[in-house]
């Protein structure tokens, strides 16, 4: 019994998205006709398997989605004729919460709280004509949520299947603007961070791509323990109903395919001491303070990692991009893209890794000419570099 489904990512990630859920079924048929969207999104045809080990196994993913409307709406009269097709009931009860999140990209409607209160009135509506009570509205914690995405004319509605995946259990809620754990994932998978090779991160911050860089060597699942929302669902689908039954032998797997130890030493630092103490705390949430060093150090003076047999390091760095800076810290924020720059290129060998929405990043670093992906971070448009030597 295949399903389709939306799986949903950080825009420019898809690539990466779609790689990762082939090899999640190289050893079984299913996600045979993975795809990106182009527009931050994944569609797939999906046994439950398949499913549940997107849903416990995926490091990219952002959120599964049962598809549940997909057509073109121009205008709010478009979209609640759209959604008035929608059996509701038949997915929750009067007992059952629900909540509404809307995503809008050069949409008819051009506020996503608006939209959202347009689509939980259709879910209201629709139990009121077929004579049953309104389920509640429950912002926090629903039984079930229903995710609108329109772009442009393309409408859709999806019934969230495991909530947001980004979110790990390990991340510090002093952590000063964190790099959200899927985005730093994508970026390792997309500039292939070797897990083999040894690893530094020298603008750690909270220390997310160091910690995501160390889950994916030690072949850690990211939501092995999780428990989702759809496996406390009171009516499901019958395909969600076998996605929860596959559930306990995908996170038994997850687990017995765990390394204890690091195949290459894995190190970050930071500048500023509050970053490396967050970095600690987010180290110790996720189990993994014996494993990985952390100091405080100027990146302009970085110390590199070297494996067992000398293999070239991989350097990775969320670098600062100054969207906010006054004339006189622009300056020093190009002086420091510059310093940095002159300390690479003293590097033998490397492979280094390098994320910023700084314009004329390239320009100041002077490494030569990378490799380039455009991503985004959050609203802001921003630019994965790659350089190898």
């Amino acid at each position: 019994m295949d399903s389709k489904l939306v799986v949903t990512c950080a825009r420019g990630t898809e690539r990466a998205l779609r790689f990762e859920i082939e090899q999640l079924q190289r050893d079984q048929v299913g996600a045979l006709s993975a795809r990106g969207t182009g527009h931050g999104a994944v569609t797939l045809e999906a046994t439950p398997e398949i499913a549940a080990r997107v849903l416990v196994e995926s490091r990219i993913a952002h959120r599964v989605l049962m598809p549940l409307v997909q057509t073109t709406a121009h205008s709010e009269a478009e979209l609640a004729e759209a959604l008035s097709q929608v059996r509701f009931e038949e997915l929750g009860g009067t007992d059952d919460s629900f909540a509404v999140e809307a995503h809008l990209t050069s949409a008819p409607l051009t506020h996503s709280l608006y939209a959202a209160q347009r689509v939980k009135d259709c879910v209201v509506d629709r139990f009121r004509a077929v004579g049953l009570a309104r389920p509640s509205v429950d912002r926090d914690s629903p039984s079930l949520r229903y995710v609108l995405r329109w772009e442009r004319a393309e409408l859709s509605l999806g019934l969230d299947l495991g909530g947001l995946l980004s979110h790990r259990g390990y991340r510090d809620p002093r952590a000063e603007a964190p790099m959200r754990e899927t985005l730093a994932a994508a970026i390792l998978a997309l500039a292939h961070a070797d897990v083999r090779r040894p690893f530094l991160d020298p603008c750690c911050g909270g220390g997310t791509l160091a910690i995501e860089q160390a889950l994916r060597a030690l072949q850690i699942a990211p939501r092995q323990e999780r428990r989702f929302p759809c496996e406390a669902w009171r009516r499901s689908p019958s395909f969600v109903s076998q996605l929860v039954l596959a559930l306990p032998d995908v996170r038994s797997r997850a687990r017995s395919a765990r390394r204890e130890a690091l195949p290459a030493p894995i190190a970050l630092s930071d500048y500023h001491q509050d970053a490396v103490d967050s970095a600690r705390a987010q180290l110790r949430a996720a189990g993994l303070e014996a494993l990985l060093r952390v100091a405080r150090r100027d990146a302009r003076q970085l110390e590199v990692p070297m494996g067992p047999s000398g293999e070239a390091p991989v350097i990775v760095a969320n670098l600062p991009f100054g969207e906010r800076v006054s004339s006189r810290n622009r300056l020093q924020l190009e002086g420091f893209y510059r310093s940095l720059g002159r300390r690479l290129r003293e590097l033998p060998a490397a492979r280094v890794i390098l994320f910023t929405a700084l314009p004329g990043a390239e320009e100041l670093l002077a490494l030569g000419e990378p490799r380039r992906w455009q991503l985004m971070s959050g609203a802001l448009k921003a630019t994965l570099l790659r350089y190898d030597w």
